[in-house]
């Protein structure tokens, strides 16, 4: 069997990448997502997740906007906001950061998603956060205290030979190191997790051609797609530009679902994860 989660990162973050999550839910493969709880949108994106039916997870983030707990020390900025995604990985990476302070915080971004009713299907984390060594032991707590049962693997299950830019390059030789190990932890401690993550190289360039190549790639096993659809946001942010309505054309395309038909794949949520004994 092919079993596939096709998540939806960054729920929240705008309306314009709502408006197109909740498209590619509506219309295309797209199975679930994970909510930004400190996101600008986030209370839309609620409204609409409980009115569609949208599997949600939550999308812990220390890297961008302002965290709901205040400043937290070797982490935030001098005006109290994460530092972005490079200051982000310095500071857990090689910083001293303030670790029951970070707890609080995501803490918070879990107790808010909980209180608006939704029931959370797993959780990951924003730039892939939650695999850092210093962060896994808090992370598998935080999850345990709160019954949420399930956690994405960060592991690269695309083949080493995909061309990407260096700057892909650099993470993805980071992510399998931190992937796979955390990946092993999370089982360890009875965690629902997939066999491995998809489209980490494609972050840039999801189009119809290349998801349908990497649909007809998949192996047996049960795995999730990180995939990031929406509409252009007048932000001035390359990610935040026209490959948003790229992806949402490839996620809900005639193409791809009869790639998805012929090979039989079978598109679920966290939901339907099978345990990890």
């Amino acid at each position: 069997m092919i079993a596939l989660i096709v998540n939806a990162d960054d729920l929240g973050l705008s309306a314009e990448r709502d408006r197109g999550i909740f498209a590619a839910f509506g219309r295309g493969i797209v199975t679930s997502a994970t909510l930004i709880a400190n996101g600008p949108s986030f209370a839309g994106a609620v409204e609409q997740a409980h009115s569609d039916g949208l599997p949600v997870g939550i999308h812990l983030n220390l890297s961008d906007g302002l965290p709901l707990t205040g400043s937290i020390g070797g982490l935030t900025g001098p005006c109290g906001r994460f530092p972005g995604k490079q200051l982000m990985r310095q500071a857990l990476l090689h910083g001293d950061c303030d670790l029951p302070a970070i707890r609080r915080e995501l803490q918070a971004q879990i107790d808010k998603v909980v209180a608006t009713g939704l029931e959370p299907t797993h959780i990951d984390g924003h730039q892939h956060c939650h695999i850092y060594s210093r962060l896994i032991a808090l992370v598998i707590d935080l999850a345990r205290a709160n019954g949420i049962t399930a956690l994405r693997s960060s592991r690269p299950a695309d083949p080493a030979e995909v061309e990407i830019s260096e700057e892909l390059r650099e993470d993805l030789r980071l992510f399998r190191r931190l992937g796979s190990s955390a990946h092993g932890v999370f089982r360890a401690a009875g965690l629902r997790t997939p066999d491995g993550l998809w489209g980490l190289p494609l972050l840039h360039t999801l189009d119809t051609a290349r998801l349908s190549s990497l649909l007809t790639r998949l192996d047996q096993g049960f795995w999730e797609l990180m995939t990031h659809p929406g509409h252009p946001t007048p932000s001035g942010r390359p990610f935040e530009g026209e490959q948003r309505q790229v992806e949402l054309e490839a996620l809900t395309s005639r193409e791809v679902r009869q790639v998805v038909e012929a090979r039989g794949i079978r598109l679920c949520s966290y939901r339907e994860l099978p345990c990890a004994c």
